[in-house]
């Protein structure tokens, strides 16, 4: 009975993810703090989290997606005390997704050495170590803060690479891509764009697809596999 319930609530649950994320999207992800921006913005990860709990997914992954809705509730409050939360919040999301991969019974260390993923993830480094350089200069007594989180970030990736590129994982790797992605631009947007740049009219959205996407992608990896 309680799987069958839970079989039920799952689709409903799914959908309020995604009304919230598009009209996130759509609504709020340009415009100043608000009370509904943070109840919207939370709500489309944490019912993620919900998903994963419903189908009994790796504990992991619901935790890192609370971890997640954490520091999406912190960031949406605009202030750099509320900033540091959410950072910290998203860094410890991402430690728990590394322990998500690497915890995955496909998860290989040898993949690492494929010639695939080692292109993969030999740009990833390059491009953490240009971020790193460009934001050095840029962020002040949070530098070490940034260094920090940009090490975890290249930590996920090269988590993910231990898994099989193929099947259902394929969703796993590509969100966990985007989830990279979204963490590069939305370093741009904080540190680097000038106040008066017209690419902060679109940064927004490209942070908040790329964001989003990646942690539906994550999920349905998981919930797809557990299938």
């Amino acid at each position: 009975m309680k799987y069958n319930m839970a079989e039920a609530l799952m689709p409903w649950v799914l959908m309020l993810a995604a009304l919230c994320a598009v009209l996130y999207l759509l609504g709020f992800c340009y415009r100043a703090t608000s009370g509904r921006k943070t109840i919207v913005k939370t709500t489309s990860v944490a019912a993620l989290a919900v998903v994963t709990l419903l189908v009994q997914t790796p504990i992991w992954l619901s935790i890192a997606l609370i971890f997640c809705a954490l520091g999406d509730y912190y960031l949406s409050r605009k202030d750099q005390a509320n900033f540091l939360k959410g950072v910290g919040a998203f860094a410890v999301g991402h430690l728990f997704f590394i322990v998500l991969f690497l915890q995955d019974p496909l998860s290989e260390l040898t993949r690492i050495g494929q010639t695939t993923q080692l292109a993969a993830l030999l740009f990833l480094v390059v491009m953490s170590l240009i971020m790193l350089g460009r934001l050095w200069p840029r962020t002040g007594d949070l530098r070490h803060a940034v260094a920090g989180y940009i090490c975890i970030i290249t930590g996920m990736g090269i988590a993910v690479a231990t898994l099989p590129w193929q099947g259902n994982y394929i969703y796993i790797i590509g969100g966990a891509v985007l989830f990279i992605l979204s963490d590069l631009v939305l370093s741009t947007e904080v540190f680097i764009l000038p106040a008066d740049s017209r690419l902060r009219k679109i940064t927004p959205f490209v942070v908040w697809s790329f964001y989003w996407t990646a942690q539906f992608l994550i999920t349905a990896g998981f919930v797809l596999r557990g299938i």
